[in-house]
Formats: structure tokens, C-alpha cells, sequence
């Protein structure tokens, strides 16, 4: 765990009492990650102290083991309510534990029998090996799930499965208690409930491409060849080159192959409704832009996304304290659309970037002038959500007359107060910034515990105080959906970024906007309690040359609004 800089060390460890009390609800939080307010109580303003002891460092590790072995029951397929869908329980050495009759159904001819205490006897070797590869795999594996492909003969055709650790199914109870007591796996078939995972699944279990998973998308839903080229803007002969290298990648002979499996991994058959907002929203975000990357003078990679028209009027645009380049799902066609060339980049340490070791925010703006330079952003405009307000502003003055407008979304300046309302979530964050000791282990539990029914219920927590926010989540509940996967992307590599940052707006309370030369704009919710807007226009002073309130909104602006943004920064209607 990295410490704090050295001008912020003092002399005392904190209080053997308090930092027992401190691990042992870190120790809370690893199991049920909203917990997370209960440190509210433990952790004190002004913090505990500034360098812990080596026994307390290991007990924040030990909270983090936690984190990973213990169940997770708000994801996976529900086993006990589906008896159609069957599982295999394998030890840690691949031995059978226990199954159920459906499992054996699904397997068909693939295997001999199903013997407890030995390994599964497949009719055909080849089946033994990619099982023993989706083991592996699984292994080297945070969480989420690996795809298995099995021979099951050549009438059935073959057949496919997931394969995860078995700690992560919520039907635990309903398996072997051996489960809790070794490191065992669940062979899933065929997983309905998992669908929305299908497409990043497919494409980390088998290598393909993004233009292949969306051809694959097109002929499972019965598009002809000729129809998907259209659909895809592509030739029909780049459509069969993308079948072809799909076969071989997934081990197929014929298209009646592939949408076989595609139909039974999503299991289409009225299982899942087409019109379902999440599995819409799930889809959509598969469909993404390829994270790029630029190299930097020091030899770091940056990573970034790049939506829109190339040509159009350019848009650097900086996320939040957890997010990601990620933009909100239909980005890159509304982009298109209205003429914009939207980039948005993962500050260092975020996403696939590369941790800057001097993380500041005068830092990040040097990494994304030389991002500017790279892709030729000559003149643009900046926008920013959330905590990415004070690295916008320094890359705004370290770009000087090239950026012709500045526009801030609930922005959130260095070292804010927590709302006299107490808010949990700005009580949260100013605890952990007071204690930077504990920021990597909290975020490090966070990372292996993200999941989207954990982020609908912090989300529906953090709108306490927005009725306008709990209205918008409850009547669109894919939002939690882009919201946990923007997170899940910020913290892919590690939560180096996220824990560098807090540190940074703890250090930033001197840091000066008079040098910025742009227009500036601000955004703001009426309802938002999380970022308080007076403490925001008290950081920005003169230079804020307009305040665009929105009535009945909260913390979720930009995202509520997005559509709306993106106009405002082509030049046509804005948020009013």
C-alpha cells in the first residue's frame, strides 16, 4: 500500500483502539460492500493518524482475502429458482463434487458419466483440455465468468457453458457445504440468467474482435449475410472474412453452428424479453469504441476513446472520480450526428492508463496536453463531470487560447466540505480523504465487489435527498447498468488512479484557476447535495461567466441529460 507524500506524514501511528476498530469494519465492508457507511462512524474528520503500522497494513490485506472469497448474492444465474438450467461443482482439481440431473441432460453424449470424486470422463479428449483451459482461466480471474465449448457429438453439435467460481453463485445454500471450504468451480448450462454478459464474454473467451462480436449479434438475430453487411456498413466479402475467422476462433464448422450457441448461451426462447431496457443498455455498451492509446514522452500509455466524426468540432471531455472512458451509451452515433469529435481520456492510473508516479492535477493536464498534440486536437472545447473539475481547469490553463469553451457538469472542486445535510456518500468520501492510509484497501474492496445490483442500491441511497433522481432511476433502471460497467472500467487494472486522485484534492486546496482564459460555463442540479454548488462557485470566483440550473435534478445530471449536452456542445439547443 502506498503511503502519503512525505509533507503529509506526522509523527504518530494512529491509536491502536481506533485502527482495531477501523479493520474490523474494513473487515465488514469486504463482506457486504455497502457497509461501507459504517467506517463513516469509525473514521474521524481530521483523521487517525498518517503512517500505520506494519500489523495494521496487513490487517487492511487481510480485509481485501475477505473481499474475494465471500459470496457475492446479488450475481449469477439463480440455481434454485431454474432447475432447467443444470451445474456441475468441480474442485479445485477438477474433480466432481456434485451435479444436477439437468447438467447430465445438457451434456448429452459428451461424457461417459459423472462420477463423484473423479474427474468428468469426456468421451472426447479434446473436451478435457478446454475444460482444464476455462479452469485456468478462470483462476487467473478477478470474478465474471469464462465460456467452455464441448464436443457433444456430431448430430447434437457442439455445446457451450460458463465456467466461474462457484463462491459467486447466489444459490450457494442449495449447493454442497464442501463449496464454502476449498476453491472450487460451477460448470453452468446454459446459464439464461447470464445473457447480458454474453457479448464481452464471447469476446474474452475466444478472442474475437469487437466487428466480430457485432456480426455475431446480427446473425443471432437472423440476419442474412447480405442483410448484416448493410446493417454494418461493410462489404459482404469483410462480413464472410469476420465468419470465417469467427469458426475458427470458436472452433465452429457452420453458421447453424454458431446461432445454436449463441441461441442457447442467451437462451432466446422467451427467456429474456427483446424489449428489456438492461439487456438493451448491455448490448449497446458492448458496442462501444475501442479504447485507443497514445504514448507519452515518458515512455506511459494513456488510454482514451474517441466517439463521433473525426472532422467534427472537437470535445475533451474528463470523467469522474470513478469512471472511465466509457461515455454513456449512444455517444458515438449522436456524436456523429450533430458533427462532434468527442475524446475522452482515462487519467493516469484509471482504466487501461498507466499510474503517473507523481499523480497531480498540474500532472495530468501535461499528460493530456501531449494527448491533444497526438490526435491533433488543435482547437476544442473541454467538459468535465464530478471530480474531473480541477483537472479539466488545469489542462484548460495549460492549453491556453486553443480551448474556446469550458463547460462543468455538478462539479467538484479540490478539498470540499461534506453538505451540512450529511449525505452519506460526501461524508464517505471526505472520511476516506482524511484517512489516504486507507483509500487503496477500500477501493481495492470495492473493485472485487462492483456488481450492478450493489450499484442501483448505492445509487438509490446516494438520491435520498433527490426526488428527482429517484423518479428518473426507478423508471430507467438500465442506468445502473452503464453506471457499474463506466466503475467496473475505472478500476479494470487496479484503483491506483482513483486512490492517487483522492490524495491529490486533499493536497489541491491552494490550487489557483487564475490563469484559465476560456469561457466557463457551469452546469447544476437543483437537487444536488453531493457536490454543494456554493462551495463550487467559491473555487472557480470570476471566471464563471454563466450558472445553468436545472430544476428537479441531482447528482445525476449529465447522465439524465446527455443527449441535451451533446447538442449544446455541437452549438444547438442546451440544457436550460
Amino acid at each position: 500500500m502506498a503511503l502519503l507524500d512525505s509533507q503529509e506524514r506526522v509523527d504518530d501511528p494512529p491509536p491502536p483502539d481506533a485502527s482495531r476498530l477501523v479493520i474490523e469494519t474494513m473487515y465488514q465492508v469486504a463482506a457486504n460492500p455497502e457497509a461501507w457507511e459504517r467506517l463513516i462512524d469509525v473514521l474521524e474528520d481530521d483523521g487517525l493518524g498518517r503512517e500505520p503500522s506494519p500489523e495494521i497494513l496487513r490487517g487492511l490485506a487481510l480485509s481485501e482475502d475477505i473481499a474475494r472469497l465471500a459470496s457475492r448474492p446479488d450475481e449469477g444465474p439463480a440455481t434454485s429458482a431454474r432447475p432447467d438450467i443444470g451445474w456441475l461443482l468441480l474442485s479445485s482439481r477438477g474433480k466432481v463434487m456434485a451435479h444436477n440431473g439437468a447438467a447430465l441432460t445438457a451434456l448429452g453424449e459428451a461424457v461417459a458419466g459423472l462420477v463423484i470424486g473423479q474427474a468428468v470422463a469426456f468421451s472426447n479428449p479434446d473436451n478435457a483440455e478446454a475444460l482444464a483451459g476455462a479452469l485456468a482461466r478462470t483462476r487467473g480471474r478477478a470474478g465474471g465468468q469464462v465460456i467452455l465449448k464441448l464436443e457433444r457429438g456430431r448430430e447434437e453439435g457442439p455445446g457451450f457453458a460458463y465456467v466461474m467460481p462457484a463462491r459467486s453463485l447466489p444459490g450457494l445454500a442449495d449447493l454442497p457445504v464442501m463449496a464454502l471450504e476449498e476453491d472450487c468451480f460451477a460448470v453452468m448450462f446454459p446459464a439464461a440468467t447470464e445473457a447480458g454478459r454474453l457479448w464481452s464474454s464471447l469476446s474474452e473467451s475466444f478472442g474475437l474482435t469487437p466487428a466480430e462480436v457485432r456480426l455475431a449479434r446480427k446473425l443471432r438475430d437472423g440476419r442474412s449475410l447480405q442483410e448484416a453487411a448493410d446493417e454494418l456498413s461493410v462489404s459482404v466479402n469483410t462480413v464472410r472474412n469476420q465468419l470465417r475467422a469467427v469458426f475458427d476462433k470458436m472452433g465452429l464448422k457452420r453458421q447453424s453452428d454458431l446461432i445454436r450457441a449463441l441461441t442457447e448461451l442467451s437462451s432466446l426462447a422467451g427467456l429474456i424479453e427483446a424489449d428489456d431496457p438492461v439487456r438493451a443498455q448491455q448490448e449497446t455498451i458492448a458496442e462501444a469504441p475501442p479504447v485507443r492509446f497514445v504514448t507519452l514522452a515518458d515512455g506511459r500509455r494513456l488510454a482514451y476513446r474517441e466517439y463521433g466524426d473525426r472532422g467534427g468540432r472537437a470535445v475533451l471531455t474528463f470523467h469522474e472520480g470513478l469512471g472511465s472512458s466509457l461515455l454513456p451509451p449512444g455517444t458515438d452515433s449522436a456524436a456523429r450526428r450533430l458533427g462532434l469529435r468527442v475524446v475522452c481520456a482515462e487519467r493516469p492510473g484509471f482504466g487501461q492508463s498507466d499510474p503517473r508516479p507523481d499523480y497531480s492535477f498540474d500532472g495530468v493536464a501535461q499528460d493530456m496536453v501531449e494527448l491533444c498534440d497526438q490526435v491533433g486536437l488543435e482547437r476544442l472545447q473541454i467538459a468535465a463531470v464530478l471530480s474531473g473539475t480541477p483537472s479539466a481547469i488545469q489542462t484548460a490553463i495549460a492549453l491556453g487560447e486553443r480551448v474556446t469553451r469550458v463547460q462543468i457538469f455538478s462539479g467538484r472542486p479540490p478539498r470540499a466540505q461534506p453538505d451540512p445535510a450529511r449525505n452519506p456518500l460526501t461524508m464517505m468520501r471526505s472520511r476516506i480523504e482524511a484517512n489516504p492510509w486507507l483509500v487503496e484497501s477500500f477501493l481495492a474492496v470495492l473493485r472485487l465487489r462492483l456488481s450492478q445490483a450493489m450499484m442501483i442500491r448505492v445509487m438509490q441511497r446516494s438520491s435520498a435527498q433527490s426526488p428527482g433522481d429517484l423518479a428518473y432511476l426507478a423508471a430507467h433502471p438500465e442506468a445502473a447498468t452503464y453506471v457499474a460497467a463506466y466503475m467496473t472500467e475505472a478500476l479494470a487494472c487496479s484503483s491506483r488512479g482513483p486512490a492517487d486522485e483522492l490524495r491529490a484534492f486533499r493536497r489541491g486546496r491552494n490550487m489557483s484557476v487564475s490563469g484559465l482564459m476560456a469561457p466557463l460555463v457551469v452546469w447544476h442540479g437543483e437537487q444536488d447535495r453531493l457536490a454543494p454548488l456554493p462551495q463550487l462557485l467559491a473555487f472557480l470566483g470570476s471566471h464563471v461567466s454563466e450558472v445553468r440550473m436545472r430544476p428537479g435534478v441531482g447528482h445525476f445530471l449529465a447522465l439524465r441529460h446527455w443527449d441535451e449536452i451533446l447538442r449544446e456542445m455541437a452549438g444547438g439547443a442546451g440544457v436550460r
